[in-house]
């Protein structure tokens, strides 16, 4: 009889044995959209028809240690997720501790080989204490120290009422579920490692979908061709998508002689312009008219053609990945509050295209719809939207669109204005999406991507202004109409993002209404969202603001107390209610927060005078000759006031 391989609830997990984490594995490297994921979809299952099922998150790969009174479980496989449900599990306790009705028995029970700072770390958040008690004279782990502080930001977000926190962590506790597995005694674990690490990949879940659309469609050879084509045109995100297209074909889909400006109005017309197409005897065979059981069993590649090298595509890198494009472009095309999770990229498209399952023609309509609208937005997205490129040793962000010269040579100019110019309005535009990226690493909140992408889907003849202003207006409705929106129990006040985009056309209800916005929520310390920090340091670049010139957004996730929480020097401590105030607070790197936190201010303006600083924001602070109460009053009127007047 096959023996069961045993599996644990969250809330056995911790009762489960002594887990430690082996030198010659990673650190602990998960960041705000990991945590945030993991989080988001734990609740998304704990709310949908599915919650009375196990929710499985993965698997842990252990080595036993038999030691004289106890097993030890080495961790090969899982460290990630065993020590973030370890940072949430400390995190509910702290943050609820009075609201969870039937508490899991949590016990630290996770120590790290040889890493002492990280295993300190763990024990500090372990603790029953209300706040963190770091002690000055030890070092922590940073990564672990912001991992704790960007759960309590998501949980906090996600579990605004009571009713959703007790769905939470009831089903947490009970239905999501980690299987251990134990390799054999006599394992070789560094070879082991090594194959782990060394896995081949799967077939994707977008490779599935495309096959399951060209299954309608199989009928019609033009447009099964067209939409194949198009589909593996599109799904390099980090290629301009004329890329996937021959010359003759991109003179034909595209403007002749111009490239940059889509010349078809639906998949039939792209059918009849590309079909039949100049095609190499590899993709002459390739999976056009595959069937998904024929997709599944073969073991040949399904990358995108690459016989197209005008283009090196190590040049750009997509603020988002191809399966989740694939949502964004469902949700423009019908209009319909559609989740941007991936990983339910199939059941979400299995339910519209089952709105059609009693009306064939229907379902052939859509299919083709979808194709083209694919096509349309990949060529929105490469002309509209931000991407990091690499050029002369030098990686920053663009937004270009392709110039044709004669001989059918392109080359990369800005999308908008003088076609090098690195001012004007599409630097704006250009700043304007950084801000809202590096707001939202998580690609299930793109929201902003979402309704950029839905205007230009509108309004794809748009000029400079048109689209800088509807940016600018949408940066106002997330800035009141969630993130400063009254909470109360109801949540009244606060607008969805789907409402936001779609029927409020980007434009900011609650704004110039005093009744509906709390600035108090300015003044929450780490509970500040990320997007108030990176709006407000736009509008500072926009003002040319001390320090504009060098300005760039990055990805920066830590909130920084300028006066400390916790000062070094004895007896400089001043109240919560102090320190947490909008004007202490600026948004900064992980590892320059970790390395100065409880240094005083004087001391971190050195640090910061001879590094460069991460904000303008904090650029305005560091002006002050001194910074104490005072100032701190001061610099959060100044600046909550540049908020409101914008």
């Amino acid at each position: 009889m096959t023996e069961q391989i045993p599996s644990f609830s969250v809330g056995e997990i911790f009762n489960s044995g002594r887990y430690v984490i082996p030198i010659y594995q990673r650190n602990y490297a998960w960041g705000e959209p990991e945590i945030t994921q993991l989080i988001q979809d734990i609740y998304d299952f704990a709310v949908s028809d599915k919650r009375t099922s196990n929710y499985y998150i993965g698997t842990l790969v252990v080595y036993e240690r038999h030691l004289e009174n106890e097993t030890v479980y080495e961790t090969i496989d899982g460290q990630q997720r065993l020590t973030t449900l370890n940072i949430v599990l400390c995190a509910l306790n702290r943050l609820f501790e009075d609201r969870i009705k039937k508490p899991i028995a949590y016990e630290m029970n996770l120590s790290f080989d040889s890493r002492v700072r990280s295993t300190e770390t763990l024990k500090v958040i372990s603790r029953e204490t209300k706040d963190l008690q770091y002690i000055h004279s030890k070092e922590y782990n940073p990564n672990i120290q912001q991992a704790y502080l960007d759960a309590e930001k998501t949980l906090k977000r996600i579990l605004n009422t009571d009713e959703r926190l007790q769905n939470f962590y009831s089903f947490l506790a009970d239905k999501v579920h980690v299987i251990r597995v134990s390799v054999p005694e006599d394992t070789d674990l560094n070879h082991y490692f090594e194959i782990m690490n060394s896995r081949g990949e799967q077939l994707e879940k977008h490779e599935i979908l495309k096959a399951k659309m060209l299954e309608v469609i199989h009928h019609d050879e033009k447009a099964s061709y067209a939409f194949n084509l198009i589909w593996e045109a599109c799904a390099d995100m980090e290629r301009y998508v004329q890329y996937g297209f021959t010359a003759d074909q991109r003179n034909a889909v595209f403007k002749a002689r111009n490239w940059n400006e889509l010349d078809c109005k639906s998949l039939d017309e792209v059918a009849v312009k590309v079909f039949p197409g100049k095609k190499s005897s590899a993709d002459e065979e390739s999976s056009t008219m595959m069937s998904l059981k024929e997709i599944v069993r073969s073991t040949r590649s399904f990358a995108a053609p690459t016989d197209q090298k005008e283009d090196a595509p190590e040049r750009f890198t997509s603020v988002i990945n191809f399966s989740n494009f694939l949502l964004h472009v469902l949700r423009i095309q019908t209009e319909e509050d559609i989740s941007l999770d991936d990983k339910r990229l199939i059941d979400l498209f299995a339910d519209e295209m089952a709105k059609h399952r009693d009306d064939k023609a229907g379902l052939i309509a859509f299919v083709k719809e979808f194709g083209f609208s694919l096509l349309k937005c990949k060529w929105l997205f490469d002309n509209y939207i931000i991407k990091r490129e690499f050029i002369r040793e030098k990686d920053q962000w663009s937004m270009k669109r392709l110039k044709w010269y004669e001989g059918n040579k392109v080359s990369y100019v800005n999308r908008f204005g003088a076609e090098e110019e690195n001012e004007g309005t599409n630097k704006e535009i250009l700043m304007l999406l950084a801000m809202f990226h590096v707001s939202t690493p998580t690609l299930v909140y793109k929201h902003w991507l979402n309704a950029a992408l839905f205007f230009a889907f509108k309004h794809p003849a748009m000029g400079a202004e048109r689209y800088r202003d509807h940016l600018k207006e949408l940066a106002r409705a997330f800035l009141y109409d969630r993130y400063l929106a009254k909470r109360d129990k109801n949540m009244s006040d606060e607008v969805e993002f789907y409402d936001i985009i779609y029927k409020n056309d980007g434009i900011s209800q609650n704004r110039g209404y005093g009744d509906k916005i709390d600035l108090g929520l300015l003044d929450k310390g780490t509970d500040v969202e990320n997007f108030i920090f990176n709006f407000l340091d736009y509008i500072l670049w926009e003002q040319k603001a001390d320090g504009y010139d060098k300005f760039e957004f990055t990805v920066r996730s830590s909130v920084e107390h300028y006066y400390p929480q916790n000062p070094i020097a004895k007896g400089s401590e001043i109240a919560p209610g102090v320190y947490n105030l909008f004007g202490n607070l600026c948004l900064i790197s992980n590892s320059k927060n970790s390395k100065l936190s409880n240094n005083m201010p004087e001391a971190k303006k050195d640090y910061y005078v001879r590094v460069g600083v991460d904000s303008l924001k904090q650029k305005a602070m560091m002006a002050y000759p001194k910074w104490e109460e005072d100032e701190i009053q001061k610099a959060g009127e100044k600046m909550t006031k540049i908020l409101q007047a914008y």
